[in-house]
């Protein structure tokens, strides 16, 4: 069996073909992340990319990945998605921070910094 990521170069391109070569070697981990990345749900952060996932956002740094399953030690598609995002160029940049709420909650006022600023 060649590896999926020797396919998807070969190809040059996410299709059928690096699609099958994908589910060949990692079953339906492979179907989801394809789709995943094929979808538009890879998404790069300055600190971190972010799989949308079927019921959450997951983010991804290295092989870690927020889900579930990996902190059972189960391998999810999330990491591999990532991995075939990047080898394609196909994820979202934001030049932003992630934050899982959409606010840092750490900070004391946001709320603040989107006040009008008045001159004194």
């Amino acid at each position: 069996m060649i590896h999926p990521f020797t396919v998807l170069k070969r190809e040059g391109e996410l299709n059928d073909a690096v699609r099958e070569a994908f589910i060949g070697a990692y079953g339906k981990r492979g179907a989801e992340a394809v789709d995943a990345v094929l979808e538009g749900r890879v998404k790069k952060y300055r600190d971190y990319f972010v799989v949308v996932g079927n019921t959450d956002e997951y983010f991804i740094e290295g092989d870690f990945c927020s889900c579930a399953a990996s902190r059972y030690g189960v391998d999810c598609w999330h990491t591999l998605a990532v991995k075939i995002a990047e080898a394609t160029g196909l994820f979202e940049t934001y030049d932003m921070w992630y934050y899982l709420q959409g606010v840092d909650e750490e900070e004391e006022d946001y709320s603040s910094s989107f006040a009008p600023q008045t001159e004194q």
